[in-house]
């Protein structure tokens, strides 16, 4: 049995690396291309690292392991928190491989924390807590930050400061290389994974300064080739951990959705209330007259910690918090109104939050205070809204801004499908997106307004794969297959069987192994040990560390 190496590229599109490979600017992918198969990688729905990388982990969709947002609405209540990888409802693969005996090395996966206990080690990725023990075993987490190593980065995009920025998602890759090719030689492992999360994060931030298609797209910038370079510094950290792991090693390279421009913001809080589906309180509770002087003057919690994040105090920032324990809550989080705040329940049907356009409706029996009955008058609001969304137009050019609805209970499956939203849209070319928080607060009234110069990549729904190695046939390129389809494919590779429950299936007609598929039932969800447990400020934590991607206002 050959080992298997997986490295991810958080947001990789294939097609930017496929023009990139012939013209010999990326020549260790090039290769993979080359000697195996590759194609474009159907992600899920929604187009999120929070819901994509959990299916790749799980080979299910999100209706079953139950993740479809960086955050969730707390039980019993509209406040939004952070979901975590032990709210998870499916096994995940590397978990199976423990159990099978699999020796496994899993390192900067997004949506891992708090780490599993595996048959190996774990190094927990993006939506990782600062000041908290992020691998298994524990005291690696010692080791790693004695290295260097850091699970977060420290400097955060900020216009004007690009240089600092791109330092830094540059060091990144050398630290998270060497500690990578560090850990794959003190163990012996069946299984190694590793992903590189900022080909997501240059895409966000850089993608005008490439695009000259894009509005706000500036010719011979000194940032034209930003996104490039990434690329290329990752593709020269591939060969180095691809020749670490041995000719007879196969290696597969996957990111969990692609990439493409951002032109426009959608409010969809604010579409809502225009068409009375969602009612305001006539006085927003802004939670005390000094407060709202407070976080106009800019002197809100995100700010400061943010400030002290750039001058690399975050462990002042952690004992302030500690010391002042709810005092703190003098200061507003931030200068933004949050929708739960302002909302009049009673009256309202319908409400959003998410990245890619999700509305819940007000259902008696789930929501706290919901006012839609289900059955008859549940179908008939979900009807109307469906119909209004799609004459929902851009006002600069006329055109429809939503290109299709789906109904929650339609478009997921399995036993988390009731925590999915009841309307999920797919927005024009994904290339416009939902901004909530901002609905109520900077720009009242407005639906649909350009994208800030701050964000202008965003995410689609094809993303890139590539397979090469001894028990692969070397077929170039092939068509289109499916996020789900890689966890059965590399518990076969490793000679494990594939749980019924899992939703891809194995892609046998580009492997050499003649090895039948061995199907075995599915345990009932089995909860994996956690080696860390979480608490309210890990989830502040948290919060603020989508607000500082751009995942959260």
């Amino acid at each position: 049995m050959a080992k298997l190496l997986v490295i991810g590229m958080d947001g990789a599109t294939l097609d930017l690396i496929g023009p990139w490979a012939e013209k010999g600017l990326l020549p260790n992918m090039a290769k993979l291309m080359q000697s195996g198969v590759y194609g474009r990688l159907r992600s899920v729905l929604p187009v999120l690292t929070s819901a994509a990388w959990p299916s790749f982990m799980t080979g299910v969709n999100p209706g079953k392991h139950g993740l479809f947002d960086f955050v969730r609405r707390a039980a019993d209540s509209y406040q939004l928190r952070p979901v975590n990888r032990s709210q998870m409802q499916s096994e995940t693969l590397w978990s199976i491989l423990s159990r099978a005996g699999r020796r496994v090395g899993v390192v900067n996966v997004p949506m891992t924390f708090p780490p599993e206990k595996v048959n190996g080690v774990m190094v927990t990725g993006l939506y990782t807590p600062d000041f908290k023990p992020f691998t298994y075993p524990t005291e690696l987490s010692e080791e790693l930050n004695g290295r260097g190593y850091a699970v977060n980065r420290k400097t955060q995009f900020e216009l004007g400061k690009e240089d600092d920025y791109l330092r830094e998602v540059h060091a990144i890759v050398a630290n998270l290389t060497e500690n990578a090719t560090w850990l794959m030689n003190r163990q012996e492992w069946d299984f190694f994974m590793l992903v590189f999360f900022d080909t997501d994060q240059m895409a966000h931030f850089f993608w005008h300064h490439m695009d000259d298609s894009h509005p706000q797209h500036q010719t011979n910038t000194k940032y034209q080739n930003s996104i490039l370079e990434y690329y290329r510094a990752v593709d020269r950290a591939i060969g180095q951990i691809v020749t670490e792991a041995g000719s007879e090693t196969n290696v597969m390279l996957v990111s969990d959705h692609g990439t493409g421009a951002l032109y426009k913001n959608v409010y969809l809080n604010e579409w809502l209330r225009q068409k009375g589906w969602l009612v305001l309180l006539e006085q927003k509770d802004s939670g005390g007259k000094l407060r709202d002087i407070l976080g106009r003057v800019g002197l809100t919690r995100s700010n400061i910690s943010a400030g002290l994040r750039k001058l690399g105090l975050r462990q002042v920032e952690n004992w302030i918090k500690e010391v002042l324990g709810n005092r703190i809550e003098m200061l507003p989080k931030s200068a933004h109104t949050k929708f739960p705040d302002v909302i009049d329940w009673s009256k309202t049907r319908a409400y959003s939050f998410g990245y890619n356009g999700q509305i819940y409706i007000n259902l008696r029996g789930r929501e706290p205070e919901g006012i839609v009955a289900p059955g008859e008058e549940y179908d008939r609001v979900c009807r109307q809204i469906e119909q209004e969304l799609m004459e929902l137009v851009d006002p600069e050019d006329r055109k429809p801004v939503v290109e299709k609805v789906y109904l929650g209970k339609t478009a997921f499956w399995g036993e988390a499908a009731g925590a999915a939203p009841d309307l999920f849209l797919v927005m024009r070319g994904l290339a416009y997106i939902t901004q909530s928080g901002y609905e109520f607060g900077d720009q009242p009234g407005q639906v649909v307004a350009a994208a800030t110069q701050a964000q202008t990549g965003s995410h689609r729904m094809e993303g890139v794969w590539m397979l090469a190695g001894p028990d692969v046939e070397p077929a170039g390129r092939v068509g289109e297959v499916v996020i789900t389809d890689l966890a059965p494919t590399i518990l076969h590779l490793l000679n494990c069987a594939v749980p019924e429950n899992m939703d891809g299936k194995v892609l046998e007609e580009w492997l050499k192994t003649t090895t039948k598929v061995q199907r075995v039932e599915s345990e009932a969800s089995p909860a994996a040990e956690t080696a860390v447990t979480m608490s309210e400020e890990d989830e502040e934590r948290m919060i603020q560390r989508l607000k500082e991607l751009g995942y959260l206002e």
